[in-house]
C-alpha cells in the first residue's frame, strides 16, 4: 500500500524573501530650518510618527535665513 506523500518542507528561499521584504535601504531626509520654525527635532519626530520616515533614516538639518534677515 503506498504511503501518502508529505507536504514539502519550506525552502530557505522563502525565508530569504521574507527577510528581504523587511529590509529597506536607508533614506535621506532634508529638513530646512528657518530660525522662526519649530525645532528640527520636532519635524524629525513628526516624520517618524506619520510613517513617512523611520528612526534609522538619515536626517540632514539645513539652517537658512531669509534675505531680509541678518
Amino acid at each position: 500500500m503506498p504511503q501518502p506523500s508529505l507536504p514539502p518542507l519550506p525552502s530557505l528561499s522563502r525565508l530569504n524573501k521574507l527577510e528581504q521584504t523587511q529590509a529597506r535601504e536607508r533614506r535621506v531626509f532634508f529638513i530646512w530650518k528657518d530660525p522662526g520654525d519649530t525645532p528640527a527635532d520636532v519635524e524629525r519626530d513628526r516624520l517618524i510618527a506619520e510613517g513617512t520616515a523611520r528612526a534609522d533614516d538619515e536626517f540632514i538639518h539645513i539652517r537658512w535665513r531669509r534675505p531680509d534677515e541678518k
